[in-house]
């Protein structure tokens, strides 16, 4: 599969796809052949609800697992599963209330953790050896829950450009305590049209866009026609009203003393890898963790330098985690 192709480049962060008024962007080959590869489809029930899941590569290779981060969806890894299927059994999860999973009436750290080795074990991550899990931003979040949590099924975790802050002595890593009165709901707004919420799409926190083909796939797979009393058109799958207000914490010794290998990969232009957070880090990873600094990558670093992700995971995988005797 070639890994070579233009970029279509594009400054305006707030709505960068607005200009092409919903026509998709051109893409390069790789892009196209790796979205076209067969997938196997399928799916879970967690505690009441259907949690949706691809898989690529043969059941009985070592697993490995993506886990998308907050309002985003499965298909965000889509274009990079099957890179990996060389050596692995990948795939790639809907966390509830997100993409074409169920939502609930209540979310929390614990229940997504569920969905974690709940789609492990569904799509046969788990048959030949201990998976690893790859998690981005809230999804790395998630993945730390599942490291604190059961990290001796694991056979490694990686941490994508996850803000994790630094500990407090006594209490551990704060990422939210959670607060159920964020302020109003505002619901679901419905499109008539699918170009417009296309056109409105754009990355959260902003960074600059310019491999504008992933942007629209992302956007397009994000989006669902519905057909109600509130009116027709296109809407977005994530659930409105589940704002991740749960709490999140991890005691503050997760990062040296995890029940399983760790890895990190930040982007270096990231508003996450900069400052007394990222020193932290790489403070606690020196000598026991992998630290992948990608140059010139902002914070959704697959979306914005996806070759350099592809050969970072390639490059990760292939030496790492390090395993002694026979």
């Amino acid at each position: 599969m070639s890994a070579t192709g233009d970029k279509v480049k594009k400054t305006d962060f707030t709505r960068p796809l607005s200009d092409l008024a919903g026509v998709r962007p051109p893409a390069p080959e790789w892009f196209e052949q790796a979205i076209a590869a067969p997938s196997e489809e399928g799916e879970v029930e967690v505690s009441g609800a259907k949690v949706r899941f691809s898989a690529w590569g043969e059941v009985g290779a070592p697993g490995l697992l993506f886990v998308h981060g907050g309002r985003a969806h499965r298909n965000w890894w889509r274009p990079f599963a099957p890179f990996l299927t060389d050596n692995h059994r990948v795939a790639a999860l809907d966390l509830s209330g997100m993409g074409d999973s169920d939502w609930r009436a209540e979310y929390s750290l614990d229940l997504l953790v569920d969905e974690v080795f709940a789609v492990i074990e569904a799509a046969g991550l788990d048959k030949a050896e201990r998976p690893i899990v790859i998690g981005h931003s809230f999804g790395g979040w998630v993945t730390l829950g599942a490291v604190e949590r059961a990290g001796e099924r694991l056979g490694g975790a990686v941490v994508v450009d996850s803000p994790l802050g630094v500990p407090d002595p006594s209490e551990g890593y704060i990422i939210n305590r959670g607060n159920a009165s964020a302020g109003p709901d505002r619901g679901m707004r419905i499109y008539p049209t699918i170009e417009e919420p296309i056109s409105r799409f754009r990355f959260l926190p902003d960074q600059p866009a310019e491999q504008l083909y992933l942007l629209d796939y992302i956007a397009r797979e994000g989006l669902r026609n519905i057909t109600g009393e509130n009116g027709d058109g296109w809407t977005w799958k994530f659930d409105p009203h589940k704002r991740g207000n749960f709490e999140i914490h991890f005691e503050r010794e997760l990062l040296r003393a995890s029940r399983c290998p760790l890895a990190f990969i930040y982007g270096e232009k990231s508003a996450f890898s900069t400052g007394e957070t990222i020193n932290h880090l790489r403070e606690q990873a020196r000598g026991r963790s992998p630290f992948f600094l990608m140059p010139e990558a902002h914070h959704h670093l697959m979306m914005d330098q996806p070759i350099a992700f592809i050969s970072t995971l390639r490059t990760l995988l292939s030496c790492w985690p390090v395993r002694v005797g026979g």
